[in-house]
């Protein structure tokens, strides 16, 4: 879907305040106003920056990269300076509690703050040991779903002034954090960081120090991520597990329904731009929601194009077609919850790939065909696939030939009347696979 970018010096333009495009939440306790971006005497900064003391537990600036949908960060870099202040300042002297860095659920942010948020991402930072039980001090804590992942000691930050914290995550899950000379990492687990929805997910600093009278002072905030949907989102199953489609090469191997393991011959991309949506509509991808077609099918969102083929296994299409198991173009879909055209998209990267015979894999959980060329095989795609596929990638029209398709693929009539019975007699279109 392209990038997010945020930079904040917080006073570039020497107006006073500027949070560029970020919202600064500041709504309870008694010094509530008194936060935010401001010239702190004690920052030692001639600029302005963002000051978190608040003990109203309430502070913290959302950074409104605002996910939707699909939509995912699968790697991202952040950098600012932070420094914990001690000595006296305009509102206390002592200890700061704590600030964290997220991206995840910014309605899951734990009470207090520095806590981070329990659905996403938090990287905790705790510069002091205060003595909460269940928050240990003197840490870098990197948290998933609020779980630790990865920490390391730091020395007491009471004295040292303004230090570099960075924090980034490859398209693996792998975390890194630094501060000053300190660093933690760690990975999320379980292959979640590519297949965890991140719908309402955004890029948020929070904190307290109120509790101590210190002040956090956040200054020079840079964030880089690559948002991304479907094609190079989309994990395909192989014998090591998922891999996301834009990591395959040709000679990788892939997971088939029908013959075990098999190597890719030939992959390509190629991204739609915004131009090239709005001049030619039937090339917006269609949204197949987690569980639209059954429980699990897909395991989640998937985008494909319109002419793009599932797998559908049910009794009625063994009753209609004499099959238990065919293929459905996914706009032949579209009448059914949870199965959409993503009129929003604003440019789509479609990669397909080849292997020596038309086969079934799983597309983010969900049996979805290899690409189909051959000669014969052509004449049972129909022309608005094969316009598609040609306009997608010219260069398949002398591609090799395959001998014929993996499945049954019926009329566009047929299917139409065999996608009503499903939702009329409300039943799943994939059955266990």
């Amino acid at each position: 879907m392209g990038t997010f970018v945020y930079t904040n010096t917080f006073d570039p333009d020497g107006d006073g305040d500027n949070l560029n495009g970020a919202t600064q939440t500041d709504t309870s306790g008694p010094n509530t106003g008194n936060v935010g971006v401001v010239n702190s005497a004690s920052s030692g900064d001639p600029d302005n920056e963002f000051v978190i003391f608040d003990d109203g537990n309430k502070t913290r600036l959302e950074l409104n990269a605002d996910l939707t949908g699909d939509e995912r960060v699968n790697q991202f870099a952040a950098s600012m300076s932070v420094d914990f202040v001690t000595n006296p300042g305009p509102w206390g002297d002592g200890e700061p509690d704590g600030i964290t860095f997220n991206l995840g659920d910014p309605s899951t942010m734990q009470s207090p703050e520095e806590k981070g948020v329990s659905e996403g991402l938090s990287i905790r930072l705790a510069p002091f040991n205060w003595g909460v039980s269940g928050y240990p001090g003197n840490v870098i804590d990197i948290r998933w779903n609020g779980v630790s992942i990865g920490s390391t000691t730091v020395a007491d930050m009471s004295t040292g002034g303004a230090v570099d914290f960075d924090v980034s995550v490859d398209e693996f899950g792998n975390v890194t954090v630094t501060l000053g000379d300190d660093t933690a990492t760690g990975t999320i687990p379980g292959g979640e960081w590519a297949t965890t929805s991140q719908d309402g997910w955004d890029f948020v600093l929070a904190g307290r120090t109120g509790g101590n009278q210190g002040e956090a002072i956040i200054d020079d905030v840079d964030v880089n991520a690559n948002v991304v949907c479907f094609a190079d989102g989309t994990l395909i199953e192989t014998p090591n597990g998922p891999v996301q489609i834009e990591k395959l090469r040709a000679g990788d191997v892939v997971s088939t329904l029908d013959h075990g393991t098999q190597t890719i011959r030939w992959i390509n991309a190629r991204t739609i731009s915004t131009q090239e949506l709005e001049r030619n509509e039937k090339l917006r991808p269609i949204v197949i929601h987690a569980g639209a077609l059954g429980v699990g099918y897909p395991k989640t969102d998937l985008r494909v194009s319109r002419q793009h083929r599932v797998l559908v296994r049910s009794k009625i299409a063994e009753r209609m077609f004499g099959s238990a198991e065919i293929l459905v173009p996914a706009i032949k879909l579209i009448d059914l919850p949870g199965v959409a055209v993503d009129a929003r998209a604003e440019r789509v990267t479609y990669l397909h790939f080849l292997c020596d015979a038309h086969e079934i894999v799983f597309a983010n959980g969900l049996p979805s065909e290899t690409l189909l060329v051959a000669e014969e095989a052509r004449k049972s795609l129909g022309q608005e696939a094969l316009t598609e596929i040609f306009t997608i990638f010219p260069e398949l029209k002398d591609a090799p030939e395959l001998s014929s398709t993996a499945r049954l693929v019926p009329t566009a009539r047929r299917l139409r009347n065999f996608v009503i019975r499903h939702i009329k007699n409300m039943k799943p279109l994939v059955e266990a696979v």
